[in-house]
């Protein structure tokens, strides 16, 4: 039980990537904390959480909203007296054109907001209390777009997580003193939802095997295989890394 006691915010986390990662969480012992903007699909994250034996609330904000993430942190520090663990999970392309022609300037703000912004104001909003604690870890989800060119993703979605890589090394050297570690992992190709499901069968045959040939582990992720990195850096285990970002993409892109 690597996080028994911990209260652990997973944003974005009522379906896929974020849902995996909460429910490893748990089986860990954190008290999860379900966010995401869709109350339905919250309330039913926490259901089946719950129905398992897990401790699991919801809180329905958008993170792109200064208000609401202040009122989310606060809520989840009244509640439980303590917040242990953040993960900036929230983000995607949101279904916006990769194509630099295509993209208008609403998509590039949409993206830009939910991943970037999003992932500052959760930890602006959550640092104060953690220094009120013991300490904490925030985990930003990156991505190997932000890293490297990827033929799945576009620029908006590329400078953003580009943009969590840099903010999670600022931020470690800014929180450390505190006891606050800040850590990212930057996943490959996984089919994490509906529409990378969609992404990834729209591709030919030639494509799929380009995207195997340049893995050295001949497949893709699974989000079970995300979300124990994810434990790995909120849970003790990790207590002397900061500033890092963990590859999790077989092998595809070696930083």
């Amino acid at each position: 039980m690597k996080l028994e006691g911990k209260v652990a915010c997973i944003t974005g986390s009522a379906r896929g990537l974020g849902y995996a990662m909460a429910k490893h969480m748990a089986t860990e012992g954190a008290k999860v904390v379900i966010n995401d903007i869709d109350d339905v699909s919250v309330s039913n994250a926490v259901e089946l959480l719950r129905n398992e034996g897990y401790d699991a609330s919801g809180y329905v904000a958008n993170v792109a909203s200064k208000e609401q993430v202040t009122a989310m942190m606060e809520s989840i520090y009244d509640t439980n007296g303590r917040l242990d663990v953040l993960v900036n999970n929230a983000g995607g392309s949101l279904r916006t054109p990769k194509i630099l022609d295509e993209i208008m300037e609403e998509h590039w703000d949409m993206v830009l907001n939910v991943n970037l912004k999003g992932t500052f104001l959760c930890s602006q909003a959550a640092v104060p209390y953690m220094q009120d604690g013991s300490g904490g870890s925030i985990i930003n989800v990156a991505s190997i777009g932000g890293r490297t060119a990827s033929i799945v993703t576009g620029v908006a979605y590329a400078a953003a997580k580009g943009g969590i890589i840099s903010f999670t090394r600022r931020l470690a050297k800014e929180v450390g003193p505190f006891g606050i570690r800040v850590n990212a992992i930057a996943p490959g190709l996984v089919i994490s939802g509906d529409r990378m499901q969609e992404t990834w069968e729209n591709m030919n045959d030639v494509e799929q095997n380009s995207v195997f040939d340049e893995i050295p582990l001949r497949r893709l992720g699974t989000i079970e295989e995300q979300a124990s990195v994810v434990t790995f850096l909120a849970s003790e285990d990790s207590k002397y890394m900061t500033g890092t970002i963990v590859d999790v993409n077989g092998g595809r892109f070696m930083g």
